[in-house]
């Protein structure tokens, strides 16, 4: 629904932009247009905010659970806290997940776009994987499979991914997004995270 939305508001938009232009050229009145550009750009905005306080705190859901994504989904099935790896000692605190993808669609392989996981603490810092901790994984097992690697009807993959994150970093979560940046304009639905104990 938030999509529709999102695209209904988008197209509304593209054309009062248009008839706006027409105007411009045909030297009349655009008062009314911007009047109505106005009115909706206010009213996405107040219901964005309103969306994002609704919805600012997180469901924390047990491993093994499915984030749905349309039809690609990933969880997180395991979690290590290696005090090394490979003889590569981490800047804080090293957290390896063990994370499964799956292709839940009904007849066609399935890409996600731009899969991101992040570990998130009490404050709202967010970190990524650590590209050192990654290196050395792989040295010991073998090159992981990327989170944007395609995958077939019904197949499911799993990967590691390594982060380091500071010793004094408290409540951690595992939040994983999909989609690129424009989906930061949608209307904020509840995230689904992963608790680290």
């Amino acid at each position: 629904m938030a999509t529709l939305i999102f695209f209904a508001t988008i197209v509304s938009m593209i054309a009062l932009v248009i008839i706006l232009l027409v105007k411009l050229i045909r030297r009349k009145r655009v008062t009314a247009i911007l009047r109505a550009v106005v009115i909706i750009v206010i009213s996405y905005c107040l219901l964005w905010g309103f969306f994002y306080i609704k919805n600012i705190n997180n469901k924390v859901i047990p491993f093994g659970t499915d984030v749905r994504f349309d039809d690609w989904c990933a969880t997180v099935t395991k979690i290590e806290h290696p005090a090394t790896i490979g003889g590569v000692n981490p800047s804080g605190q090293f957290i390896v997940l063990h994370i499964t993808m799956a292709n839940r669609a009904r007849g066609i392989a399935q890409k996600p776009s731009e899969p991101r996981v992040h570990i998130i603490d009490g404050q709202g810092d967010y970190w990524a994987y650590s590209q050192k901790g990654q290196q050395a994984l792989e040295k010991i097992s073998g090159k992981q499979i990327p989170l944007d690697q395609r995958l077939e009807l019904n197949q499911a993959l799993d990967t590691q991914l390594v982060f380091d994150v500071p010793k004094d970093a408290r409540e951690m979560k595992i939040l994983i997004e999909e989609g690129p940046f424009i989906t930061k304009l949608l209307f904020n639905e509840q995230k689904k995270v992963f608790s680290i104990s």
